[in-house]
Order: structure tokens, then sequence, then C-alpha cells
């Protein structure tokens, strides 16, 4: 199925992969919300896997017929939200294709400005895992990427006011940061940069903390003045990295880590996040430009 695929005037577009759960349509109303605030496009895809049947009430169905089928019903619940919150028509594009999702998303992602995934609800030891569809995206992911979860993330976000990037000290992220100054922009927000030293330091733990400020100090220096009228907030916490950001993401509305670039899989402290995190999560890598939505 395809619809409004192609525009009369080109806009940029934010790609959001749905699969029929309530974490897809999340995911959804997110990408809506960035649209209506930056003039992008919704550009919304189902990627049907043959290789994982659908568990039916009575049966297993796996014919491919009814993949698509259940792809195109997964589609029209997603229009349907993306009209409830009042997105023209014009500025929507909607298709089920037929391919692994994670990489048909991840291809998808160069004729994309960001990338939109809801992240599935789980419990117990399953959420030591992110999602197959999270984690092969975002491996080969050529915009931006923001995963969300409609069981953390239950609510609208944005009533924090606060953006959050989480930086190393040397060399900091150039791409995060600035995706992050456009994100605060965006939302009138302030803009909070944050780097963590590991707590097994011990007692030289307090003198890398302050060596650490130091060091941010002169690198977002050129920040600063680039954008003068950005509130910016400088923390360096002391403790385990992927819990003092866990933390972190009970005060923020969107929380900004920078990849590398030459992994195509993500990192463990990064999948551990993603898992946990109580707000959305942004993944960029470092050579990626004209992140998010323009100003």
């Amino acid at each position: 199925m395809n619809q409004n695929e192609t525009h009369t005037t080109p806009r940029r577009r934010i790609l959001v992969g749905v699969d029929g759960s309530e974490d897809g349509l999340r995911a959804v109303r997110y990408a809506t919300r960035e649209a209506q605030a930056g003039g992008a496009d919704v550009w919304i895809v189902h990627a049907v896997d043959e290789g994982a049947p659908i568990a039916g009430l009575w049966d297993i169905v796996s014919s491919q017929e009814a993949l698509l089928h259940a792809g195109e019903a997964a589609v029209a619940e997603a229009l349907a939200v993306v009209a409830e919150l009042g997105l023209p028509a014009d500025r929507v594009a909607a298709e089920v294709v037929v391919g692994h999702p994670g990489d048909v998303l991840a291809d998808l992602t160069n004729k994309a400005m960001l990338l939109v995934l809801g992240r599935r609800s789980l419990s117990g030891a399953e959420r030591m895992f992110v999602g197959s569809t999270s984690v092969a995206a975002a491996g080969r992911a050529a915009c931006p990427m923001i995963v969300i979860s409609a069981a953390s993330t239950p609510h609208q976000t944005g009533g924090l006011r606060t953006v959050a990037v989480a930086v190393s000290t040397w060399p900091v992220h150039p791409s995060a940061l600035e995706w992050g100054v456009q994100e605060a922009a965006l939302r009138k927000a302030q803009l909070r940069i944050v780097h963590v030293v590991p707590e097994n330091l011990g007692i030289e733990g307090p003198r890398f903390v302050a060596a650490a400020n130091a060091c941010l100090a002169e690198q977002l220096d050129p920040l600063r003045k680039r954008h003068p009228e950005q509130s910016v907030e400088v923390e360096v916490l002391l403790g385990d990295p992927v819990q003092s950001l866990i933390e972190v993401s009970k005060t923020v509305d969107l929380l900004i880590v920078g990849v590398h670039h030459d992994r195509a899989v993500l990192g463990g402290p990064v999948r551990a996040l993603i898992s946990h995190s109580h707000c959305p999560v942004g993944l960029i890598k470092p050579a990626t430009t004209g992140a998010s939505i323009p100003k």
C-alpha cells in the first residue's frame, strides 16, 4: 500500500516504523508532533518480515497475503492517529514493504531526516535487551534516530523543557551537540550537557570530575559562541555511566547519545540505556548532518 508517497513540493520527512503495537503508535504520535513543530512530513512504513509468522488466536498465519493484510491494518491505524492529531493528509506518506524491518528502515533512512521507532514493552529478563529492529536500524541508520516506548513514556513529552546530551570529555560529539541545540531551540527548552565519570576511580574520582569540568568548558566554548541565545547547563556526574544517565532520563524530555559511526551494532551501554530510559532516546553518528527539524 502506498498513500501520498509523492509530493508536488519536496519537504523533509520523518520516517516512523509501525508494527501494530501500542509502542509503534506512540512513535507515530511523537513523529507527528515533531513534524508539526518543524514543518516536516511524516512517512509511515510497515515492513513485512516473511520469516516471522503472526500468532493468531486459533492458529499461526504465515502466508505473505495475510502478513500484508496485517501490515495494511497497522498502517491504517497509524494513519488514523496522524489524522486525529491534525497533520494534513498531503503531508503524510504510508506504505507496506516486504523485508526484514531493521534492514528496510535502515535503507530508507537515506531519504529521511529522522527515524522514530517504538520500543516494545517488555518485563523481567527481557528488558535486558533492546528489540532487534531498533538495534539493526540504529547500526546502519543514515540519519538520527529516536527510540520511544509507550510503557516508559506514556505521556506526551515536552513538559520538562529540558533536552540532554550525553558526551565524553574528549572528543565531544559535534553532531550530538548540534542536534541537541536544534531540539532545545525547537522546544524552547534548556540544553543540558552531561558527562559521567566512572565511580570505580575511587579517591581519584573528584579530581577527574574537576578535570572533566574544565575540559568540557573549553570544548563547549565554540558552541556557546555559535548559539549565544541558547541556555546551556554543564553537569559532570560521578557514578556508573548507564545508571547515571537512566536517572538523568527521568528529568529531561529527550536524551541524545552519540554513537560510533564505524559500528554496525550498538554497544552494550547504549542498548541498556535504550532499554531502561524514562524518556525518548536519540541516537546520532558523528558524520550525520542536518539532524532533527529545521528551525
